[in-house]
């Protein structure tokens, strides 16, 4: 293998790996398919920051006991449209599946559903989860809170989290529209995808310990440094809502109480918390009017005037849904590190890396 070489795998090669490497630990078939799912589907949408570059540190953590094989969810709260579950630890990729599952039958029964989550992990993605709503063709949300990443606006502590949100809209004919963002400029998974390419990092995206400006992906978040928010102030404002709407909402743990996932944590709880909602479009303006006046908003925002030098203007996740789409037909690329890493832990459980072909 040639180091420069980026390496293709088919979507469903890619999806029975990580499953049986689940299944290797201890995971139940169901729950292995449901989270390499959703593992596999972040890089083929293009989000490899959260994809299956993270899968050696989600399985070392099963093999230290810091996360449960076989989830366990506790419902502690139960009142018409809303549910408060206690998680016990266990996967944030399961958990958050069957806790937007719950939110959507919700949804389907009283028009809304609130479903609010304490004592889960780390769940990857956060779009892939309000687009779970859209085969009801109703709207998704989902708010989480993190590990501290971040300090607050005018301090160096780093004691808050990024705390990302999601929403998914139907529509009719154009890609659904899905705003997935954390509130830091980048996510620190961007940060460790660039260390592990030996890249530096853009200045602007996160400050090292000292709280200077770097362009070091290391010094700026494993190095103890924290990642820069979105709109300054505003972004800070949004990060103290967002764990409002979670871990106080919840009585759960507060972001500076989580450990990040490449922190020893001997509990076996991170602790992170989620809030998920599904909204029936039928109870307002009617589900098949909402997707027709989506696209129809959608065509008004893309052929409005664009600026000098740009060809086109994008919906949120339309680059996404073309990545997919690309990426479907074509193999998924994986940076050679990515590769490496995925091979070596493979090797441990006796399951080899199913590799299409090279490209440079």
């Amino acid at each position: 293998m040639e180091q420069d070489k980026t390496e293709l795998i088919s979507f469903a090669d890619l999806k029975s790996f990580c499953k049986q490497v689940y299944q290797g630990v201890g995971v139940p078939e169901d729950e292995a398919e449901m989270t390499a799912d959703l593992l596999v589907r972040s890089d083929l949408r293009g989000v490899e920051t959260h994809g299956v570059t993270r899968l050696p540190i989600y399985i070392q953590r099963l093999q230290k006991g810091y996360v449960r094989p076989v989830c366990k969810m506790t419902i502690l709260k139960e009142k018409g449209a809303t549910t408060l579950i206690e998680a016990h630890g266990s996967m944030g990729h399961v958990v958050s599946c069957k806790a937007m599952e719950m939110a959507i039958r919700k949804a389907m029964e009283f028009g809304i559903g609130w479903v609010s989550v304490k004592e889960s992990g780390h769940f990857g993605t956060a779009g892939l989860f309000p687009m779970m709503a859209l085969k009801k063709d109703f709207i998704g949300y989902v708010v989480t809170n993190s590990a501290p990443i971040m300090a607050p606006y005018g301090g160096r502590d780093r004691i808050l989290g990024n705390n990302p949100l999601s929403y998914a809209f139907p529509t009719e004919k154009y890609p659904p529209i899905v705003l997935d963002m954390s509130i830091s400029v980048v996510s620190a998974g961007k940060l460790i995808l660039c260390r592990k390419k030996g890249e530096k990092i853009p200045l602007g995206w996160a400050y090292d310990k000292n709280g200077l400006p770097t362009e070091d992906p290391y010094e700026g978040y494993e190095g103890g440094g924290f990642l820069a928010a979105i709109g300054e102030y505003k972004g800070y404002g949004m990060i103290l809502a967002h764990e409002m709407l979670t871990s106080i909402l919840t009585g759960g743990k507060w972001t500076q109480h989580i450990k990040s996932l490449y922190e020893e944590d001997k509990t076996g709880i991170q602790g992170t918390c989620h809030s998920f909602m599904a909204i029936d479009p039928d109870c307002f303006v009617g589900r098949e009017t909402f997707k027709k006046d989506m696209d129809r908003y959608i065509k008004t925002v893309k052929e409005s005037g664009k600026a000098k030098n740009t060809k086109e203007i994008l919906m949120p996740g339309e680059p996404e849904y073309r990545t997919e789409t690309k990426r479907m037909k074509e193999g998924i690329p994986l940076a050679p590190n990515t590769v490496k890493e995925l091979i070596a832990l493979g090797e441990s459980f006796g399951i080899s890396l199913p590799i299409m072909n090279s490209h440079g």
